[in-house]
């Protein structure tokens, strides 16, 4: 049986987070958002929907860090006569903000983006190479860590190798599946996983999955 079908529906994936900005961002649109929007409202308009406890986590940390404020009954202070917070976006961009619950702003995964990036522009690279163009102000890559990614992406299609490594000299790679803005990322199972065409490349072998049972 084909696999485009679950292809086509993987593709473009978004996180929970990104569904609730969206939903954010299609209610502030609306004539009506001067009254602002509750919490299950922003969940109604979800898609998929999210869990309403993802919806006030995220929504709170939003506020913190001012990308949300209260409007209405309640601004500025608890709920009023058990009525639900009104909410209105105070700030605007296409990306969902990845903000902590206090409000500070969240660099994990930045350094896979990072990494993804330097692949696209760098006609070839080692791993060094990537660790030090990934690496900008609050995004550390550590050349360990560009070792790992780079050698996943090579096993899985993404990268040609252009000169083997030999001792003392890592081995050189050009991108050759550029298949989107997403970074591909490695699953704890070790497949990596490309939310630009909704597919999985499984990087150990049936035996290697096999002797890992023992």
């Amino acid at each position: 049986m084909s696999r485009k079908p679950i292809e086509m529906e993987l593709r473009g994936l978004k996180t929970p987070r990104e569904r609730v900005w969206e939903a954010l961002l299609l209610l502030d649109a609306l004539p009506s958002r001067a009254a602002g929007f509750d919490k299950e409202t922003i969940q109604d308009h979800c898609q998929p929907m999210v869990s309403l406890s993802l919806v006030d986590d995220y929504c709170d940390d939003l506020e913190q860090a001012g990308w949300l404020k209260r409007t209405g009954v309640g601004a500025g202070k608890k709920a009023v006569m058990n009525k639900p917070l009104l909410y209105r976006l105070a700030r605007r961009q296409a990306d969902a903000p990845r903000v902590s619950m206090k409000g500070a702003r969240v660099t994990q995964g930045q350094g896979t983006e990072a990494m993804w990036r330097a692949m696209k522009v760098l006609p070839s690279f080692d791993y060094l190479d990537i660790a030090r163009n990934a690496t900008l102000g609050t995004v550390v890559v550590t050349p360990q860590t560009a070792k790992s990614y780079v050698a996943h992406l090579a096993r899985a299609g993404y990268l040609l190798c252009m000169k083997p490594s030999k001792p003392g000299t890592p081995a050189r790679h050009r991108l050759i599946n550029n298949t989107g803005p997403h970074a591909p990322c490695i699953t704890r199972a070790k497949v990596v996983f490309d939310r630009n065409t909704g597919t999985f490349a499984q990087l150990e072998t049936a035996q290697e999955v096999c002797d890992a049972l023992e």
